[in-house]
């Protein structure tokens, strides 16, 4: 049985993965948008991102999709918990619910789903919140070989404005990764 890996000394921990390829797709954030920025150029122990024009008063989604290479071979990497950090506006009897999939290409029929619900009885909430959700149902990439080459990692996250009344804009994302041997 493999061991998750999220916490190793510096000698037995996997070199991350460099992003090489980030896309975008969605109503969310365009894939002609440029509206997506990754700030951490990797895929280590976590990954973080920022959003352009991820906004709205009831539903989008903005998927992400991310070649790597680089990362020590004969190791696996998979998304464990997510964090979006924005403004949001709600009126009593409203909620703002996330959901995030998480998939490898090469497993597409293979997803995480990460859910949080963030829910209004009054006052009105008017302010930057961060939402955040985990999963036990890891979904691993295939085993890195020579090239360090995870696969093509899919992250797809809606935020939907249920009730009375609600907007969001999400500036930014941070995902929790974990890493085991394969």
């Amino acid at each position: 049985m493999a061991a998750v890996v999220s916490a190793l000394p510096t000698e037995l921990a996997p070199t991350p993965a460099k992003i090489t390829s980030l896309k975008i797709s969605g109503s969310g954030c365009p894939n002609d948008s440029d509206s997506v920025k990754s700030t951490s150029g990797t895929l280590g122990d976590s990954a973080s991102f920022t959003f352009g024009q991820l906004r709205g008063d009831r539903t989008d989604n903005c998927e992400i999709h991310i070649q790597s290479s680089g990362a020590s071979q004969g190791w696996q990497i998979a998304v464990k918990e997510v964090a979006y950090g924005g403004n949001v506006q709600l009126s009593s009897g409203s909620s703002l619910d996330t959901v995030t999939q998480a998939f490898w290409s090469e497993k597409a029929g293979d997803t995480s789903t990460l859910k949080a619900s963030l829910a209004c009885a009054g006052p009105d909430i008017k302010d930057y919140v961060t939402v955040r959700s985990s999963t036990n149902d890891i979904k691993w990439s295939k085993c890195t070989g020579a090239d360090g080459n995870p696969g093509i990692l899919n992250v797809n996250f809606r935020p939907v404005i249920q009730g009375n009344s609600g907007t969001y804009d999400f500036k930014e994302a941070s995902w929790g990764l974990v890493w085991r041997k394969c």
